[in-house]
């Protein structure tokens, strides 16, 4: 049962997901004031180490940073990307944060002077392909647990007649 709710409540958050548009976000333009990179986690692999690094955004309007996290790196945004910039960050509301696999101030798209640095539309297309992938074995395993509690109710019903 737990295993069935896990793998629903992830498949209902990537259809969450996947059906924000960007109009829907929530925009932060300002000027950056200080880019940074954090190691949040290190883990050890068999051949090498795992490194989960968080880049953090803070912009002049807002007393709160914007994160993105990785693992290989942010070259690329940061490449584009310098502190004086103006830039719109965008996020996503609190309401659909219920589900989703995203944090309140991460980054979901951001756009520097109408060039897009960070594409949802990326993030969405692989949203889809883990959907489908993780919206078969959350049927299976509805089925399964069907099969088997049918079998325990009809055992708990024919004795008590």
């Amino acid at each position: 049962m737990l295993s069935f709710l896990v793998c629903l409540w992830l498949t209902i958050s990537l259809i969450a997901d996947f059906k924000i548009k960007t109009s829907d976000f929530i925009r932060h333009k300002g000027v950056i004031l200080t880019i940074d990179s954090v190691v949040t986690r290190v883990k050890d692999k068999p051949l090498f180490k795992q490194t989960t690094q968080e880049l953090r955004l803070t912009i002049n309007t807002e007393q709160e940073y914007f994160t993105s996290t990785t693992t290989t790196g942010f070259g690329d945004i940061t490449s584009k990307i310098k502190t004086g910039d103006t830039v719109t960050i965008f996020t996503k509301p609190k309401t659909i944060m219920i589900f989703g696999l995203k944090k309140a101030n991460d980054i979901s798209h951001l756009v520097k002077d109408d060039k897009t640095i960070v594409d949802y539309e990326e993030y969405r297309a692989t949203t889809k392909k883990m959907m489908i992938l993780l919206a078969i074995p959350t049927i299976v395993i509805a089925i399964i647990y069907y099969v088997r509690t049918k079998k325990r109710f009809s055992v708990l019903i024919s004795e008590n007649i």
